[in-house]
């Protein structure tokens, strides 16, 4: 019998079993800790006042953090890799997301965050940025920012293992994916999903972006 060792063909099937599997594990290493941060100042993000925003509009960046560097290794198809969705509180622009190590402190839980637009966007975490809307009617707005709030209310936990059927803790783009669908039935990701090896099927930036209702109303670059 052929030592199986030696064949080139079974040693290249091999080679491509362990880098399907390391890949997700990469993925969740990089996910689940701290990444390295640009060293100099961070500054808050100005929206110019020529754009005016609503709540609903979905607030896309891409970083250069490790957890940036982690979905575009998967996620090839859109420039962004984080994604959140904004409302007005009390008269300020904030965005409502789930993102893993932007603690306060080191004792802090990874959970879903609401915090100003220029904070979301800050010089640390966003090289680029975009907003995109999806056809609201007023009484959409309200329904969002209501069940938003609710919902940040509640203080999920960011969810590490990235399950869309587990809607105690939450990632991203499974946030805004939910909200519009509990709210308002709607599917923004319209059934598109990422397969990857030993994960749950994934929505992924480039699965909403590229609903055809979505406007993009503002869009940066540093």
């Amino acid at each position: 019998m052929e030592n199986q060792y030696l064949n080139p063909c079974f040693r290249m099937k091999k080679v491509g079993m362990a880098y399907g599997l390391f890949l997700p594990l990469f993925f969740v290493i990089c996910l689940t800790t701290t990444g390295c941060r640009r060293s100099e100042q961070a500054t808050e993000f100005i929206l110019p006042d020529t754009v005016l925003l609503q709540t609903g509009d979905l607030a896309f960046r891409r970083g250069e953090s490790r957890e940036s560097r982690a979905v575009t290794t998967f996620d090839r198809k859109s420039d962004y890799t984080h994604v959140g969705m904004v409302m007005n509180v009390d008269g300020r622009w904030m965005v409502l997301h789930a993102v893993p190590n932007e603690r306060a402190t080191k004792k802090e839980k990874d959970s879903v965050k609401l915090e100003p637009i220029g904070v979301f966007f800050r010089s640390d975490r966003a090289l680029m940025g975009g907003i995109y809307r999806y056809p609201l009617t007023p009484d959409d707005t309200m329904r969002l920012l209501h069940d938003g709030l609710q919902l940040y209310g509640r203080h999920p936990l960011f969810d590490g293992q990235f399950d869309l059927e587990d809607t105690v803790s939450l990632y991203c783009t499974e946030l805004v994916w939910l909200l519009y669908q509990q709210t308002l039935n709607v599917d923004l990701s319209e059934g598109r999903r990422h397969h990857l090896p030993l994960f749950p099927e994934l929505v992924f930036c480039s699965d909403i972006l590229e609903n055809k209702q979505l406007t993009a109303i503002f869009a940066f670059e540093r």
